[in-house]
């Protein structure tokens, strides 16, 4: 009887702690695509090195938002401008530096709705100092 009195105890246990864990509120606001995480699991096909395509990658990331709440936001429409709108050698390094990192690499303070262009280091590679 005592053996059964632990196992039911062990079980409870277990079952408890499911619950704790799959109530996580760690969860990234803003990531909408399956791709979004990457990462060798998923078999995501790389991020193609085009204004549009990158710009998308960090509105799946939760990085900026399709479109801002503010007129001066850094959404995806600002982005399309910025990444066409620079000479192609710093556009390609910007687009290629987006591709290879991770969401939590291009999420900032203040993303989606407000992100801190000077925090994103990737498009920062494109600016003229």
């Amino acid at each position: 009887m005592a053996a059964m009195k632990g196992f039911c105890f062990a079980g409870a246990v277990a079952l408890a702690s499911c619950f704790v864990a799959c109530a996580n509120d760690d969860a990234s606001p803003g990531a909408r695509d399956l791709c979004a995480q990457g990462g060798e699991l998923n078999d995501c096909p790389d991020t193609q090195r085009t204004a549009a395509e990158v710009c998308w990658r960090l509105v799946d990331c939760g990085a900026i938002a399709l479109d801002g709440e503010q007129d001066f936001s850094f959404d995806w429409g600002r982005c399309m401008d910025f990444v066409e709108g620079i000479p192609d050698d710093r556009s390609h390094l910007v687009q290629s530096c987006i591709a290879a990192s991770t969401c939590d690499q291009l999420r900032v303070n203040g993303s989606p709705n407000n992100p801190d262009f000077d925090q994103m280091y990737c498009v920062l590679l494109g600016r003229n100092f």
